[in-house]
């Protein structure tokens, strides 16, 4: 519950500083459909990530992002993604880069992803990390590269750097949107 009212913030900042932003957030999910995303992605989601949900089931407008380049998916849009990726990329395995917080495959089963950049960039909750990584970590997925970047340890994390970032002012607006100025997504 801690974290619907942190998004509840966001939001409202959201609201603020960036109104065409805003009206393409979407209501909140239904305990049917959050139930329904993780039976079918097969992971019990973080009590923080549901929060979220709760709060705003992503994006209704994928041409217009929540921050920097990425529009928040909704639950079908994470399950739509999550199962293309699973039938193009089963764990193929990238010899090149070497294991650490994040594993050196193309695409894993356990990362579910929240955001997307034109079918490209995404941000991932990790439920599958590398050796060195956290449960439930947040990355920037680059498909292709050998480049993938931890963003926060947690989505608890994640949605409190938003917030903060928020708060202090820390971005700027270009054309409607929200850029951090840390490019942090």
């Amino acid at each position: 519950m801690l974290f619907q009212k942190t998004w509840r913030e966001i939001i409202e900042c959201i609201k603020e500083v960036s109104y065409p932003t805003y009206q393409t957030i979407n209501p909140p999910i239904t305990k049917i459909e959050l139930d329904n995303l993780e039976k079918i992605i097969g992971v019990t989601l973080p009590d923080s990530f549901k929060d979220y949900l709760f709060v705003m089931n992503g994006q209704f407008n994928n041409n217009v992002p929540l921050f920097g380049y990425n529009y928040f998916l909704s639950a079908n849009g994470i399950i739509e993604t999550w199962r293309m990726m699973n039938k193009l990329f089963d764990e193929e395995i990238i010899d090149w880069v070497s294991e650490d917080k994040i594993k050196p495959v193309i695409w894993d089963k356990g990362w579910i992803p929240f955001t997307d950049f034109e079918a490209t960039t995404r941000l991932i909750l990790d439920f599958s990390p590398g050796k060195n990584g956290s449960l439930g970590q947040v990355f920037l997925l680059h498909p292709g590269m050998d480049f993938q970047e931890v963003v926060a340890d947690s989505f608890e994390e994640f949605t409190l750097g938003i917030l903060d970032r928020l708060k202090q002012k820390a971005y700027s607006i270009n054309s409607d949107v929200i850029e951090f100025d840390d490019l942090l997504i």
